[in-house]
């Protein structure tokens, strides 16, 4: 990727990006130790910012209420208890070798604006054109409602590989870890999946727009790609 890269990206709170840090460079300064304290103080808060974020964050910025806000509160709660399930589970087991993959992939996710951690993963140079044209048109007031549920759909596929895929393929799972990690993806999937098509369609006008602003402030490009 290069400086020409759109991005889907937030800003880390300061207690995030503070065990962001603290998992990332105790890794890289004694990788043969075990630092499962710093990865348990990063996973639960990492997940409620993503869900603050994708959830919360929309819903608070178009005042959205009534059936849109329901789906879209609804589908986080499921995603809420999935992920707390999982996250439970796999992180008490992680070996040293699976917290030093799991430092390389968070490193990835690492992306700075002037000082500012942010959280970021990319998009293919398509999607960040469709996206962008599809987000004007909304805020210009002549916006295409399929075409702003595949990309959001996107913006969802894209969360789902890089916070949850790509972080679970740095362990080494067992076959009944295998399968309930396939379960709660499919969980995951199926609530986001609700979440952007109940929840965008039950919106009025003024609070779509105000949706589609607040991601459209979410696609940044980076100084190092």
């Amino acid at each position: 990727m290069n400086d020409s890269t759109l991005h889907v990206a937030f800003a880390a709170p300061e207690n995030l990006h503070a065990t962001i840090e603290g998992f990332i460079d105790g890794v890289l300064a004694s990788p043969d130790q075990c630092h499962l304290a710093e990865l348990e103080a990063l996973v639960s808060p990492f997940v409620n910012v993503l869900l603050a974020t994708f959830f919360k964050g929309p819903i608070e910025a178009s005042g959205a209420s009534g059936s849109a806000a329901r789906f879209i509160l609804g589908a986080m709660n499921v995603i809420q208890r999935a992920t707390d399930t999982l996250v439970s589970r796999l992180l008490k087991n992680t070996t040293q070798m699976e917290q030093r993959r799991l430092a390389e992939h968070f490193s990835t996710l690492r992306k700075y604006n002037e000082n500012k951690l942010f959280v970021a993963f990319p998009l293919t140079p398509s999607e960040a054109e469709k996206a962008s044209l599809v987000f004007q048109a909304f805020l210009h007031g002549d916006g295409d409602m399929e075409l702003l549920l595949e990309v959001m759909q996107v913006i969802n596929d894209g969360a789902i590989e890089h916070f949850m895929d790509r972080s679970v393929g740095c362990l080494s799972l067992g076959r009944l870890n295998r399968a309930l990690v396939s379960a709660a993806r499919v969980t995951v999937c199926k609530a986001s999946t609700s979440a952007t098509h109940k929840g965008l369609v039950a919106m009025d006008a003024n609070a779509r727009r105000a949706v589609v602003s607040y991601f459209d402030n979410m696609l940044i490009r980076f100084d190092d790609g």
